[in-house]
């Protein structure tokens, strides 16, 4: 399987997978970016560790029960 990270730029992702024939996925930093500026600045440091933790988990069962956890 081929995997190609990048932002989401339409032409490249229709690139990705028209010719390269590949699974596309977007920046972990871009993700970081969007999610931030869209809370205000006093909450900006809590939203970037839950998503840095999110990015940490080792699968999806793990992110899952994480979620379920934190509710």
């Amino acid at each position: 399987m081929n995997l190609v990270v990048s932002d989401a730029h339409e032409g490249l992702k229709a690139v990705v997978s028209r010719v390269l024939r590949a699974t596309w996925r977007r920046c972990r930093l871009r993700v970081m970016r969007n999610a931030i500026a869209h809370v205000g600045k006093t909450q900006c440091c809590i939203l970037s560790a839950w998503i840095g933790s999110a990015f940490a988990e080792a699968d999806a069962d793990a992110l899952a029960a994480r979620a379920m956890a934190d509710r």
